[in-house]
């Protein structure tokens, strides 16, 4: 349990950390499902379609690498020689960081739903054919 807020926030970012980790493992998995639908190559036309979920995967995960590297700047701010800070010194600055921080983390979870929801629906109507 956490006994001050820089321990709060920072086990919260530690969460996000491994559910991106466990979200860029689903997206490489996503990617090498698609290329196999390619490497068939039975239908006309299927590279195309399979580059626009690819191009949505990558969106997608370079939004969770630049917000990894947001949460990285944070965690810093939270510590001192190693050390979380005392609830003295989180700031408004620190605080509005880890609102913005957890509401994005948010709206991208959000969109690799979505994401993913679409490269599996794609996944299985192409494998029907």
């Amino acid at each position: 349990m956490a006994t001050n807020i820089a321990q709060y926030y920072s086990e919260e970012m530690v969460d996000w950390n491994d559910a991106i980790t466990f979200y860029e493992e689903e997206i490489d998995d996503l990617q090498n499902k698609l290329l196999d639908v390619i490497r068939r190559n039975s239908i006309v036309d299927i590279a195309k379609k399979v580059g626009d979920h690819q191009i949505l995967l990558n969106q997608v995960a370079e939004r969770f690498r630049k917000l990894q590297y947001r949460i990285e700047q944070q965690e810093s701010e939270l510590k001192i020689d190693s050390s979380l800070v005392d609830n003295i010194l989180i700031n408004n600055t620190i605080e509005t960081t880890q609102a913005e921080l957890r509401r994005e983390m948010y709206t991208i979870e959000k969109e690799y739903i979505d994401v993913k929801f679409d490269c599996y629906h794609f996944l299985s109507e192409t494998l029907k054919k």
